[in-house]
């Protein structure tokens, strides 16, 4: 006889024989709290991951549209396109929609780099830029930008140490610009997204390159630091 508390099935002969047992419910609590611990250990890994991986293309994203003023310069005289800051002042084309034929999206479709490569993927925000042209390249000597009245970095050579002089930020503002040129202490900084990017934002420089940065490793007063500031920057 088979004893009761055993899980019986027929075998292929017909005859009766021991079936596997199942989990008791210990075990099934045990194997939840395992798969739970994994679970708890690979969605940070997860997060982390996905977050590296958009900054990565913000930083492509950047460091396409600084190689792209860098192509707008050559066939311009060495200078660089105007933000919205100073473009309409002077009958030009903003920078957003002049190097749009660099970026192989010339005339009206320039508009389509607004939720393409001028936006960040990580900035929430629809319809704002992403990215913002520091207007030190827009400026005459006393900070201001007149017609007939020269400007001090217009041009790419005219810059001293251009692998150290930010060229573009991450935008906090609507604008396509940021007006660093304002800026006294921490306090005045309101037109960057210091950290967009965990702790830090991507930030590209006028010889092209871009690199991700904490805000306090461009732009520091108590340490003399102003990478935004052609004339400074070291």
């Amino acid at each position: 006889m088979i004893p009761m508390g055993n899980l019986v099935k027929c075998n292929r002969r017909g005859r009766l024989q021991a079936g596997p047992a199942g989990f008791t419910l210990v075990e099934l609590l045990i194997v939840i709290a395992i798969i739970a611990m994994l679970a708890g250990l690979l969605l940070p890994a997860l997060s982390r991951a996905k977050a590296a991986a958009r900054a990565a293309q913000c930083r492509s994203q950047m460091r396409q549209i600084a190689i792209a003023m860098r192509l707008y310069a050559d066939q311009h005289q060495d200078e660089l396109p105007r933000s919205q800051h100073s473009a309409a002042a002077r009958g030009q084309l903003p920078w957003g929609r002049a190097i749009a034929g660099e970026l192989g999206q010339p005339g009206v479709a320039w508009t389509n780099l607004l939720t393409g490569i001028y936006h960040c993927p990580v900035d929430t925000r629809k319809t704002s830029w992403s990215y913002g042209q520091n207007v030190f390249f827009e400026l005459d000597p006393k900070h201001d930008d007149y017609p007939g009245m020269p400007s001090t970095w217009r041009r790419i050579s005219s810059v001293p140490r251009p692998a150290l002089t930010i060229l573009q930020g991450e935008n906090a503002g609507d604008a396509d610009h940021i007006m660093p040129h304002f800026w006294t202490s921490a306090a005045d900084v309101t037109d960057v997204e210091p950290r967009r990017h965990r702790t830090r934002s991507i930030y590209t420089f006028v010889d092209g390159h871009a690199e991700a940065l904490e805000f306090s490793r461009t732009f520091s007063p108590e340490k003399k630091m102003d990478l935004w500031n052609p004339s400074v920057a070291q």
